[in-house]
């Protein structure tokens, strides 16, 4: 049984703030020399600076990662949920037992966030049971448990170490239905996108062990 930590109340939708980081949603793609088990060979979708999770912090959600886990382990109170058996992903390695869903839908009310087109977000867990029990009206849907989340002097420098590539965000991406073979399938295709584009501002590089 996985019990649940402390759940994120909701993701806030603000005006976007350039100076917070990315500003869009991107793909990041990890090159073979990112030495972070948590993060070797993911496909992280980072979120825009207007879905506020914590301040001053760039978050996303590695997309390419099944668990073992099940939707019914997540909610084993939920009567019409315990038995289910649908495939949870590992979204990244901050608070791993908070569960989180990323869908698509032609509008959404909060506390569902909107992420890039058509493709939302969705912490509140009253509204992730709802989405989860009618997941027939919304079959591009996945549950997550964890997050991936950097300081952005920190991501910053993971970029110029040459940790990442960055790839514009599709939806058939975040849903692909092999994700097993989506890193490789992104990093045959990825072209190294200039730091400038990814982040907004400049910032000072933090102390990190430079890549294997």
């Amino acid at each position: 049984m996985l019990t649940l930590g402390k759940t994120l109340a909701h993701a806030a939708q603000d005006k976007p703030d350039k100076g917070n980081g990315l500003g869009k949603a991107i793909l990041l793609v990890a090159r073979p020399g990112l030495g972070d088990p948590f993060f070797k060979e993911s496909v992280v979708l980072m979120f825009p600076p207007s879905v506020k999770i914590e301040d001053d912090l760039i978050v996303g959600l590695i997309v390419n990662k099944p668990t073992h886990v099940t939707l019914g382990d997540v909610f084993p109170e939920e009567k019409a949920l315990k038995d289910r058996t649908d495939t949870t992903y590992f979204g990244g390695p901050v608070e791993p037992r908070v569960p989180g869903v990323v869908f698509r839908s032609s509008k959404a009310d909060k506390p569902a966030v909107q992420l890039f087109e058509d493709v939302y977000v969705s912490f509140d867990l009253d509204d992730m049971k709802g989405r989860l029990k009618g997941q027939e009206k919304t079959p591009d849907l996945r549950l997550f448990v964890g997050r991936a989340q950097w300081a952005p002097a920190q991501l910053q420098n993971e970029m110029n170490l040459g940790a990442w590539y960055g790839l514009p965000v599709d939806a058939s991406l975040v849903f692909n239905t092999n994700p097993q073979y989506l890193w490789h399938k992104l990093y045959d295709r990825a072209e190294h996108a200039p730091v400038a584009e990814l982040l907004n501002k400049p910032f000072e590089f933090a102390a990190s062990p430079r890549l294997q």
